[in-house]
């Protein structure tokens, strides 16, 4: 049997004609299933448009044929029940929905009040976890929305037309499908003269979850004039959007605010199959957080499923060498706010960038190597309180950097987290943690390879030790236990300095001879019980050459970086093994 390939405009270049895509994807799938359940299907962007490849075609006398229920009904109450028509259609009910994931925090909370942690807190809460998909049937049942009507009503237009007029509705999405520059005006027209003698009725209202460009009052699809009520399009379309919210569609609420996001991911090439179950992982351990810090988690847990599924089915190939771009790009966001007690109202579309910092992902060593980066990110960011001002500013700039892939911009928030990191741990809240150096170098690895002869000199490394040992040690220490002072403002001030390579070196000068003498009259002091190791002229000389060759700002945003981070297991200023060298500096 031959292949097929069916295309799906951009026609808003937003997340709508993303929801399109997945839902043509999901309709279409599920057909040729029925007939040929090896068959793949895959959906990729190709630019101006997306394109759906089968490796199994349409039989024509498939057509008439019944379709199975596109998606679920979304029942609650006695307000939304199951159409009279279709009694036993599939449904999820809104109320079992909030019931299970009751029942499920009551059961952890119990877990943990008896100490139960970690893989054993998991595998006993494994059974009573709600379906990963319970925030789409909560989210379309939250009738501040405003969807859920129309989300049934358009799943019950396609059963009952199917029955009535076998075969239109998908000779109908073909006809739509079937090249890049198709007439869906036309079609749609069509549509309606084949149904005119029935009841059926050819548009509906758009909903704000599947057109958030076209928000109630001003938007239409050609701008050519102002409507005051509900924009009128036709319905088939809007059922091929509902099914695309199921299929790729992560609602969360934002902590402690009356304000929603959706994620909807927007894909590159992959496989219909291989994106459900990392979709379906992604959503089941997405949690709602602060608004900056649930981009962030979005963004990276994401990466992290996918590449954790590549692992698992032995499937790394999916990146074709290449990076986690070459699979997915980015994630559409929408934001509603609670303006009303009865509605939410679209206030932002925005497109967030995936962590695409490893250009070649070739092995599993590779992403294993990528997840441990990504799992540190994500806890150093879920650590940063949003509600203070330098911990909202830090999230910004992480997200910028996130979404831009864009190294000095991570450098900036760095400093930034340097001093922040100085500030919790002087208030013993051990639970803001530096980043590990081993992180560190990986990261830089992946984005800028040039960089790695800067952190692996052994003059850098040691001038970065030496500003670890004046800041983190002395706090993990605490200031009553460590015999050397806390620099607070080390990395800012050399930040400073670091426009101009003269100013910096001088400002780094100091810092060093000043930590020399230091570690010189503390070693006396001690008797040899507080030591640590100090910097020589050939690290000062090879720094030097450093900075002439890569410039102030590049050196100074590593070393800062370096100087802040640390690995697990490292010696402290009690349990260096070799005494300082001699004072040659």
């Amino acid at each position: 049997m031959n292949s097929q390939t069916f295309f799906v405009p951009k026609s808003t270049g937003t997340l709508t004609d993303t929801l399109l895509a997945y839902g043509a994807a999901t309709v279409l799938e599920q057909f040729i299933r029925q007939h040929s359940p090896n068959a793949n299907v895959s959906l990729s962007d190709q630019g101006s448009f997306f394109v759906i490849e089968s490796d199994e075609g349409i039989e024509e006398e498939w057509l008439t044929d019944p379709t199975q229920q596109p998606v679920r009904y979304v029942v609650s109450g006695e307000k939304y029940m199951r159409p009279e028509r279709f009694p036993d259609a599939a449904a999820r009910s809104v109320d079992d929905a909030w019931e299970t994931l009751r029942q499920f925090n009551e059961l952890r909370e119990q877990l943990q009040t008896q100490k139960v942690s970690g893989n054993e807190l998991e595998q006993r809460l494994l059974d009573r976890k709600p379906a990963p998909d319970w925030t789409v049937v909560t989210y379309l049942g939250d009738y501040r929305m405003q969807a859920q009507a129309i989300h049934n009503g358009l799943i019950e237009q396609w059963m009952a037309a199917d029955i009535e007029f076998p075969g239109l509705n998908m000779g109908t999405l073909l006809e739509l499908t079937k090249e890049p520059g198709a007439d869906w005006d036309a079609i749609a027209a069509e549509w309606k003269g084949a149904v005119k003698e029935s009841d059926f009725k050819d548009t509906v209202t758009a909903s704000q979850l599947f057109n958030p460009h076209m928000g109630k009052g001003q938007n239409r699809t050609k701008a050519n004039k102002l409507a005051l009520g509900n924009e009128k399009v036709f319905w088939l379309p809007e059922l091929l959007k509902v099914a695309g919210l199921w299929a790729a569609a992560a609602p969360t609420k934002i902590a402690n605010a009356d304000m929603r996001k959706t994620y909807v991911l927007a894909p590159q090439h992959m496989q219909m199959s291989d994106h459900r179950k990392v979709f379906a992982d992604f959503r089941d351990r997405l949690r709602n957080e602060s608004a900056i810090k649930q981009d962030i988690v979005a963004a990276t847990l994401y990466a992290q499923a996918l590449l954790e599924q590549s692992v698992e089915n032995d499937e790394v190939d999916i990146f074709d060498d290449g990076p986690l771009s070459n699979v997915v790009n980015g994630m559409h966001v929408v934001t509603y706010q609670l303006l009303s007690a009865n509605s939410y109202t679209m206030m932002n579309l925005a497109f967030l960038g995936l962590p695409d910092w490893m250009p070649h992902i070739v092995t599993s060593d590779d992403a294993l190597e990528f997840i441990d980066v990504l799992e540190e990110h994500r806890e150093r960011i879920r650590a940063i309180d949003e509600e203070r001002s330098e911990g909202y500013t830090l999230l910004q700039r992480y997200r910028d950097f996130l979404s831009g892939n864009d190294l000095p911009t991570f450098f900036t928030f760095l400093a930034g987290y340097s001093s922040y990191l100085i500030s919790e741990l002087d208030r013993s809240h051990f639970y803001v943690k530096p980043f590990t150096e081993t992180n560190l170098r990986r990261l830089i690895a992946m984005t800028e390879q040039n960089l790695s002869e800067i952190v692996e000199a052994d003059g850098f490394r040691n001038i970065a030790y030496a500003i670890r040992m004046s800041t983190l040690i002395p706090l993990y220490l605490g200031r009553n236990k460590s015999r050397f002072d806390v620099r607070y403002g080390l990395g800012q001030d050399l930040m400073r300095k670091a426009q101009y390579p003269d100013d910096f070196a001088q400002a780094l000068a100091e810092f060093m001879q000043s930590y020399n003498d230091e570690t010189m009259r503390v070693h006396e002091r001690t008797k040899g019980k507080a030591r640590r190791k100090l910097i020589t002229t050939g690290d000062i000389e090879e720094i030097i050459d450093l900075i002439d060759e890569h410039g102030s700002k590049t050196v100074c945003n590593l070393l800062v970086a370096f100087g802040y981070a640390r690995d697990p297991r490292e010696q402290t200023e009690e349990e260096a093994s070799d005494d300082p060298p001699a004072d040659n500096t």
